[in-house]
C-alpha cells in the first residue's frame, strides 16, 4: 500500500513542479555566486536579470535536450542529506567523548586532508547521483559525427576521482 504522500507527489511530477524547483534553485545558486563575486559589480538588479536569464537556460535545458534535470538532482540531494545525517550524528556521538569538540573540529578542518576528502565526496555524490549522465548525454549531436563512447567517458571519470583519491591519500602520508 503506498503512503498518503504518493499520488500528491505524482500529480505534482506531472504539472512539472519540480522543474519549477529546479528553476528557482539555480537563480538563486547563480545570484548568491553573482553577488558574492561582485562580477558584475554590486547591482542588485543587474545580478538578478543575469541570474533569472541562466535559471531560464537550465529551465529549457529538459526540454530542448530530452534529459530530465529532477532525478539526477533529487537523488544527489537525498544522497547528500544522507551523508549530513551521518555526520550530524558522529558530531554528536563524538561530542560525548570530546568536551571540547569545537577546538578539535577547528584543527581539523585546518589541513588540506579535509578539502581533499570533501572534493572527493563531492565526486562521489555527483557520479552516483546521475549528474554525470545530464553532462555526457545529450541531442545536440551532429548525425554522422563520431562521438566517443559512453564507456570511455566513464573511464576518464573514474581516473579523475582515483586522481582526487591518490592526492587524497598521499598528503595524508606527508601528515599535512
Amino acid at each position: 500500500m503506498s503512503d498518503i504522500f504518493s499520488p500528491i507527489i505524482s500529480k505534482l511530477i506531472g504539472y512539472g513542479f519540480f522543474n519549477l524547483l529546479t528553476f528557482i534553485l539555480a537563480m538563486v545558486l547563480v545570484y548568491a555566486l553573482l553577488r558574492q563575486r561582485k562580477i558584475f559589480g554590486e547591482s542588485p538588479l543587474i545580478n538578478g536579470l543575469i541570474s533569472f536569464s541562466i535559471a531560464f537556460f537550465i529551465f529549457a535545458y529538459p526540454v530542448i535536450s530530452g534529459i530530465s534535470l529532477t532525478l539526477p538532482l533529487t537523488s544527489f540531494f537525498a544522497q547528500a542529506f544522507i551523508f549530513m545525517l551521518l555526520f550530524f550524528i558522529g558530531f554528536l556521538i563524538a561530542s560525548f567523548f570530546y568536551p571540547n569538540l569545537t577546538e578539535v573540529l577547528k584543527d581539523f578542518f585546518k589541513s588540506r586532508n579535509t578539502l581533499f576528502a570533501i572534493i572527493g565526496l563531492s565526486l562521489v555524490l555527483f557520479v552516483s547521483s546521475g549528474l554525470v549522465g545530464v553532462i555526457y548525454t545529450t541531442s545536440f549531436k551532429t548525425p554522422g559525427a563520431p562521438s566517443a563512447p559512453p564507456e570511455n567517458l566513464l573511464l576518464i571519470i573514474g581516473l579523475i576521482i582515483a586522481i582526487v583519491v591518490l592526492l587524497f591519500a598521499a598528503s595524508i602520508g606527508r601528515g599535512e
